[in-house]
């Protein structure tokens, strides 16, 4: 593997990682427009699945970081972590 590859797949995975936290750091805007009312009867098992989704998908990401694959492998990973971040986030907020 190249330093070019390397760098390349450093790149693709700060990107992921950013997308990540900005649909992480739209939750709470979301809870403003949608209120809050749908979630006060949800059950722990339901938050410690959400928990679990977000750590989860953070974490296939940042392994990207420290296990070099090449390019093809990185971007399909790194992908199912921002999509794994955006169907959680789509279960605390459901379309109507």
């Amino acid at each position: 593997m190249t330093e070019e590859t390397l760098f390349i797949n450093n790149i693709i995975v700060i990107a992921a990682l950013i997308l990540i936290l900005l649909i992480l750091i739209s939750i709470p805007f979301r809870f403003k427009k949608n209120g809050k009312e749908k979630l006060k009867g949800k059950d722990s098992a339901f938050w410690i699945r959400e928990a679990a989704i977000f750590l989860s998908s953070i974490v296939l990401v940042v392994l990207c970081f420290f296990i070099h694959f090449e390019l093809v492998p990185t971007l399909c990973l790194c992908g199912c972590g921002i999509l794994a971040t955006w169907a959680g986030m789509q279960e605390l907020f459901p379309k109507e």
